[in-house]
């Protein structure tokens, strides 16, 4: 489903044995959008940050994205990933570029080809992974179990290009953690499309 120029998707899967569900917008770099898109990420939990094999500006345009995140919403868990790997002999961007960036910002780097679905649900997982790492932490710390806080995923496609095509996994009756907006950190603006959202 499109709106406003930015897909989003819904996707759900298990995780180390924990059901997830996750909302995902994506905003495919579209700069013009850049007031409607602050509003979406803001209170995100995890990001993902995407350049295209055959597109030099989204590449370099990827710690712009960077500082827009974590002016937002702080240090979340990150990854970046190299789309269209499948058009590798058409690359733009040199393999010692992209790990190099990657080093430079800290983040896991993934390569992967939606096209040919490689690589796709693994940094989805990773990043629920983390999320749900950090999700006990804080339980632990506030000795309360704690599944419903402010919980988004961003997408930050910076090809210009979604691919709203995900699959998810069976939910087997175990139980959900549901991934919600967090009413007081988007300061209750209302959502029409449910409880998920992702960037």
């Amino acid at each position: 489903n499109t709106l406003y120029g930015f897909t989003f998707v819904y996707m759900r899967f298990r995780v180390n044995g924990e059901d997830v569900r996750l909302m995902l917008w994506d905003t495919a770099g579209q700069e013009e959008f850049d007031a409607i898109t602050k509003a979406y990420y803001r209170g995100a939990q995890a990001c993902v940050l995407v350049f295209s094999t055959t597109d030099r500006e989204s590449f370099e345009a990827i710690s712009s994205w960077r500082e827009k995140v974590e002016m937002e919403v702080g240090d979340i868990p990150t990854v970046l990933v190299q789309n269209k790997i499948d058009l590798l002999d058409d690359t733009v961007i040199k393999n010692e570029e992209a790990e190099g960036l990657a080093k430079k910002l800290k983040l896991r780097f993934y390569r992967t080809s939606v096209k040919e679905d490689l690589n796709v649900n693994e940094v989805f997982k990773y990043l629920a992974d983390k999320y749900l790492q950090r999700l006990k932490q804080q339980s632990a710390e506030e000795t309360e179990v704690v599944h419903t806080s402010s919980n988004k995923i961003g997408v930050f496609n910076t090809s210009g290009s979604s691919h709203p095509n995900q699959t998810a996994g069976d939910l087997n009756g175990r139980e959900v953690i549901n991934l919600r907006p967090n009413k007081q950190r988007t300061k209750k603006t209302k959502n029409p499309f449910g409880s998920c959202r992702l960037l």
